[in-house]
């Protein structure tokens, strides 16, 4: 495993002084384990507890120079960056453009939203740094927004997948790259064959952020699942109820840790998302890599037959598989003295389907369905009831 020793006591030494972090931090590490046993994690609840003090408390920092918002806690908190910020992000992200071959020669459609919230501006922004035209079309008007790309010679679209079908419905010509981002992309295998059927020559590039950590991940060219900007971030995979370092490659929750932000720095963050982690050779110099992005959250895990199951993960299973809803149910009962399992799933599902569902199912969450029912109709509900006594 690549431990960034320099970068992580250069953020130690520098935030043991931050109004936050005073007598939390060592002042340095001698390495990841060290790291992760003396650094407490630090959890959104007390992000948004400080950002919610008059003045965002110890998270103050005058010199911020963009101020977007997040849905967290009930309401919008504010998410901080200097100059220096933007400069950083719209750094790391050029490298990835120029990794894709995008140039002052191209032309950027962006369909991500503006108000308030932070993607389309990140977009434009990054964008506009690499020299390139930056059309800032934001979401909705598919017609007006397909003849206007078409008119403006637009050969890179930013947007939600979805979205991007219904402009190439309206007659947008297919870009040379489409950015996703918004909606899960890679991980919906219907949404994403019906992208790549509808642009079957371009670069498809998944993404994956928070508004408060930004960027986390990308795909680049070479390479599978996203990529982390690890001269932004230090991403580890922890055991969510133990708060311990999982190994390579098991699933648990992702934890980052900013290298270098002046606002709003955050610390071991646990991003409460559901993801595994894998180490590769250099790409593009990147070393670190999320192989199915995040497939769930980390929230109301239960264990069943002696297995860590969390319940937004079940979503993945479906995700995507023609004959259902999406809507689904686990049971979770007691038979013999042991755990059963049974999934009830809205819709029609031939056998094929259903062998894929119990397949996809066990890889998912490394447990076997002892049954699995479908319905015409699913009454509402919770996704998990566990009726074991």
């Amino acid at each position: 495993m690549t431990f960034p020793l320099d970068a992580i006591n250069a953020t130690l030494d520098r935030l043991s002084r931050h109004p936050f972090y005073a007598g939390r931090l060592p002042r340095q590490v001698t390495c990841a384990d060290e790291f992760a046993a003396r650094v407490p994690p630090m959890r959104r609840n007390d992000l948004v507890g400080e950002m919610r003090k008059p003045g965002f408390g110890a998270f103050a920092c005058p010199q911020a120079v963009r101020m977007n918002f997040s849905p967290m806690g009930g309401g919008l908190v504010p998410i901080l960056h200097t100059k220096a910020d933007l400069a950083r992000i719209n750094a790391a992200a050029g490298s990835q453009l120029s990794a894709c071959g995008i140039g002052p020669d191209d032309v950027c459609a962006v369909t991500f939203g503006y108000h308030l919230f932070v993607a389309g501006l990140f977009y434009q922004s990054q964008m506009e740094a690499h020299g390139v035209t930056c059309v800032p079309a934001g979401p909705g008007e598919a017609d007006r927004t397909a003849a206007l790309c078409r008119d403006a010679g637009v050969t890179v679209l930013a947007g939600n997948p979805s979205f991007a079908l219904r402009l190439l419905e309206a007659g947008m010509p297919a870009p040379r790259v489409f950015f996703a981002g918004g909606e899960p992309f890679t991980g919906n295998r219907t949404l994403y064959d019906a992208v790549r059927q509808a642009m079957p020559e371009t670069q498809l590039i998944d993404s994956f952020s928070l508004s408060e950590v930004l960027p986390v991940a990308r795909t680049f060219p070479g390479g599978e699942g996203v990529h982390v900007f690890d001269e932004l971030l230090y991403a580890e995979v922890m055991d969510p109820e133990t708060e311990a370092p999982v190994a390579e490659g098991e699933r648990g929750e992702l934890v980052l840790t900013h290298l270098g932000k002046e606002a709003q720095p955050l610390v071991r963050y646990r991003t409460g998302d559901l993801t595994l982690l894998q180490h590769t050779a250099p790409l593009h110099g990147r070393r670190v890599n999320l192989p199915r992005v995040v497939f769930g959250r980390t929230d109301d895990m239960v264990k069943v037959k002696g297995v860590k199951l969390y319940p937004s993960e079940l979503r993945t299973v479906l995700l995507g598989l023609p004959g259902t809803s999406g809507s689904h149910r686990l049971l979770i009962d007691s038979l013999n003295g042991g755990d059963r399992l049974t999934l009830i799933v809205e819709g029609l599902l031939d056998e094929v389907a259903r062998e894929t569902v119990r397949r996809s199912f066990k890889s998912q969450t490394l447990l076997s369905l002892d049954s699995l029912e479908t319905v015409e109709s699913l009454p509402e509900g919770p996704v998990m009831l566990d009726e074991r006594t």
